[in-house]
């Protein structure tokens, strides 16, 4: 009997796993399905020109946790479509996050800043780190992980040949590929790091309110220091509470309510 009990309980459990597993399997194919649905009404209304019903399906997407160069993207242009600047140049900036060389997404989105009413230029950057950030934006952080992965497994198989071949000549060649391989796996490491850090540290915004004040301090009661307008692209380090702290230049430092910023 008390193996018939045993024997029942494990039959029930392995039913739940069973379950367990078909349900989330399920809910994965019902959520890849909304997503083609809602990206071909989505597609289908910008087509049409009805851009403010191909916003609803495109936020909806992102909304179920999709993201993609290609739907922010096609967001940015619809927002472009409706003239919300703002709104634009941050789904603009979100794609280029993704793809950082894309030509397409680069082009809309200078246009679309010639559009905004500060022109605020970017600090000028040492040649190291103008070197580094151009070697970071060759690729995004999912290409350089693929690419660390890839050449550890080729420093591995290399050791192998190293460790188990006899001829000086092939030991010799398996040795240095090795450490050659050993060392683009770790740089291309170190950028993948830095490029996954940029993407989860949100420390640069868009001004979406059409104007707001920029105080000296995270209160109404500040002293009003300038304006910022709908599209200006900010560097926004510190939140305190309802308010944002911003730095543009290291003279132009400075508070705005968090209502009117989204971060990138």
């Amino acid at each position: 009997m008390q193996l018939l009990n045993t024997y029942k309980t494990c039959m029930v459990k392995k039913v739940l796993s069973i379950s367990t597993c078909f349900f989330v399997l399920l809910n994965t194919y019902c959520r890849a399905s909304d997503e083609t649905i809602f990206l071909d009404s989505a597609n289908a209304a910008y087509l049409k020109g009805h851009y403010a019903e191909s916003i609803q399906y495109y936020e909806k997407i992102i909304s179920l946790g999709y993201e993609s160069p290609e739907v922010y993207f096609n967001l940015g242009n619809a927002y472009y479509k409706t003239n919300e600047i703002g709104l634009s140049i941050l789904n603009y900036e979100r794609a280029k996050k993704l793809s950082p060389k894309d030509e397409d997404i680069n082009f809309n989105l200078q246009l679309t800043n010639q559009r905004t009413v500060d022109k605020i230029e970017p600090e000028p950057k040492l040649f190291l780190d103008e070197w580094w950030i151009g070697i970071k934006n060759m690729h995004s952080e999912k290409t350089w992980s693929i690419r660390s992965m890839i050449f550890f497994i080729l420093s591995f198989i290399f050791l192998g040949i190293f460790l188990t071949t006899g001829n000086k000549t092939s030991k010799l060649f398996s040795f240095w590929l090795t450490i050659t391989f050993i060392l683009l796996s770790s740089a291309t490491f170190i950028i993948a790091k830095s490029k996954y850090n940029e993407m989860i540290n949100h420390k640069t915004a868009i001004i979406l309110s059409s104007s707001t004040e920029v105080r000296n301090i995270p209160s109404e009661g500040g002293v009003k220091l300038f304006i910022l307008h709908e599209g200006a692209k900010i560097y926004a380090p510190e939140i305190n509470g309802d308010w944002v702290k911003i730095e543009l230049t290291p003279e132009k430092v400075g508070w705005v309510k968090g209502a009117s910023v989204e971060f990138i």
